[in-house]
């Protein structure tokens, strides 16, 4: 078996979708088809069925994946084992795969994968949003190497959780909005307004929906997948959001965005999560320690205006 041909077909066993497997991996459609044929014709077993417009896995097939990332991961670790010998970091190849909500891979990890690039220049990160279940689950399964969470805690059989900081969560509106000349904002004075919300399965979510039902008040609500999109309606003025501060606090310097003084402080940790069996190559470890280090760094900076 090829490790090429091993990698495109994890890809396509995770999405169960040649396509879109072909875009994730760069390749045209007949590349990955034609990896996933030499990979059956080497194992004398089909791998996916074609049922109609679905592509579901064989039992060989799924027999393959619970074996073909630890073979792809066996095989970086031997190769960075080789390279490490040769005692140049800087030679290190392989692909370190990372996930976080959209709120830490836009405003808190940039610096750390900077710093990761700096010491590894010749790795491939692929770095990209997830939510909780898709992040633990991907986590689990091998198909990522590390994880970066926004919750108030974290725990599972198959994961370890680092609590590496504290992150405030800010009730915010546009500078116009009556409440933002109120002294003293409570959860009970939220049952006329409308509440900008993100999507259900967030923590920041989980929070806002137990202060709404600790109050008994249900309020008018938008939904929102992104939380970019979020801001820009509570800039407009469509309602009030509840975000992480490192996220407004751009906009709160600027007077885009106010934050209110709720009565209510809910903080949350950004974790970071690794498999519990997985063993650390040396950019996992170098991952570890500058989000230590970076997230120890931030901790004590003004982020914005706080109630």
């Amino acid at each position: 078996m090829e490790l090429k041909h091993l990698s495109t077909f994890v890809v396509v066993a995770q999405r169960l979708n040649f396509t879109g497997a072909a875009q994730e991996l760069g390749y045209v459609q007949s590349s990955v088809t034609a990896h996933i044929k030499a990979l059956e014709r080497d194992l004398g077993l089909p791998l996916f069925d074609r049922l109609g417009r679905r592509v579901v896995l064989t039992d060989a097939g799924r027999e393959l994946r619970n074996h073909a990332q630890n073979l792809l991961n066996y095989a970086e670790q031997a190769t960075e084992a080789v390279q490490r010998a040769g005692g140049d970091p800087g030679r290190v190849r392989g692909t370190l795969r990372i996930a976080a909500p959209e709120s830490l891979c836009a405003h808190r990890l940039p610096p750390v994968l900077r710093a990761l690039k700096n010491s590894f220049p010749l790795l491939q990160v692929a770095f990209g949003p997830a939510n909780r279940t898709s992040l633990m689950t991907s986590l689990g399964e091998g198909y990522l190497d590390a994880g970066f969470l926004l919750e108030e805690e974290v725990s599972g059989p198959m994961v370890t959780a680092d609590r590496l900081a504290e992150e405030a969560l800010r009730l915010v509106a546009g500078p116009d909005h009556h409440l933002a000349r109120r002294e003293v904002v409570r959860t009970a004075d939220l049952a006329d307004e409308t509440l900008l919300l993100i999507e259900k399965g967030c923590a920041q979510r989980e929070v806002m929906d137990r202060e709404l039902k600790k109050a008994a008040v249900r309020p008018a609500t938008m939904e929102f997948v992104s939380t970019e999109a979020l801001k820009r309606c509570a800039e407009a003025g469509l309602g009030v959001a509840l975000l992480p501060r490192t996220t407004v606090a751009d906009e709160i310097r600027r007077g885009r965005l106010t934050a209110l003084p709720w009565t209510s402080r809910p903080v949350l940790g950004v974790y970071l999560v690794l498999h519990k069996d997985r063993q650390p190559t040396s950019a996992l470890r170098t991952l570890t320690s500058l989000a230590r280090a970076e997230f120890r760094r931030t901790a004590d900076e003004p982020v914005g205006a706080v109630n």
